[in-house]
């Protein structure tokens, strides 16, 4: 493990090794507090980058735990590195992967971030656990899910790896500006109602990410820059992605500037 200041914004070329430093016995990180920032020229080093350090991160919960339990992210941003890791020799049958949050339409509509993340994969058909919309009773969907993960990482739930972008108007995963589930406290999954969209969605909180071993953001080109920036800073206070805090580590942002 590398030996970063704690609370640094850290810049670099790849420093993979470098990225987990642990907090002290007893530290847990609060709102806003700086993340660790780490910036690609091309979208092949952004993908190499975010491979290497999968594969490490990966290949230490296999070894420790027998699995390692992923939820994954939507959107546009991740669907690269998908498709990158369906090429890789990865042990897709000791991984279990999850979504952190879901628009409320089916399985297969184009929308779906499951499907985005399932045709992304293929042909690789790893273990995906996509949420039940066709419950179209979405608390009930979001109660399901919830228990779901209660099953397969404990309880509470504890996943070795949270994928998260950063929109343009700063939220992450479907926790938006000035909805109700971003002062959520004790559930992990809920629906939330989402008046800037008209919608409802799915979504992880921040207990999830708070007790995950490790939370990386993927984030790409000029537009996201700015937010990455202020929550490396630690200046993160005042919009969603910014909020995001783990008990055990910072949180990593990678981003491609292109």
């Amino acid at each position: 493990m590398g030996s970063f200041p704690r609370g640094t914004s850290v810049r670099g070329e790849g420093k993979l090794g470098l990225i987990y430093p642990l907090p002290e016995p007893g530290f847990a990180l609060s709102w806003g507090a700086p993340m660790i920032l780490l910036t690609y020229p091309t979208e092949q080093d952004w993908l190499q980058a975010l491979h290497e350090a999968w594969e490490s991160l990966g290949s230490e919960a296999v070894s420790r735990r027998g699995s390692f339990n992923v939820a994954l992210c939507g959107g546009s941003t991740p669907a690269a590195f998908y498709r990158a890791l369906a090429k890789s020799k990865w042990p897709w049958s000791a991984t279990q992967l999850f979504i952190g949050d879901e628009r409320c339409v089916g399985p297969d509509h184009k929308d779906s971030n499951f499907k985005m993340i399932f045709e992304s994969l293929y042909p690789r058909k790893p273990v995906l656990h996509r949420w039940k919309t066709e419950m179209r009773d979405y608390a009930s969907a979001a109660l399901d899910y919830e228990h779901l993960i209660k099953r397969e990482t404990g309880d509470p739930p504890k996943f070795d790896l949270i994928l998260l972008g950063i929109g343009n108007d700063g939220h992450t995963a479907s926790l938006f500006p000035g909805t109700a589930a971003l002062n959520e406290e004790t559930r992990s999954v809920v629906v939330n109602e989402v008046p800037q969209l008209k919608t409802k969605r799915l979504t992880f909180t921040y207990p999830a990410f708070k007790r995950a071993r490790a939370v990386w953001f993927l984030s790409k080109g000029e537009s996201k820059r700015p937010w990455a920036d202020k929550m490396a800073a630690g200046m993160g206070q005042d919009f969603p992605a910014g909020r995001v805090h783990c008990d055990l580590t910072e949180p990593v942002i990678y981003h491609c500037q292109v």
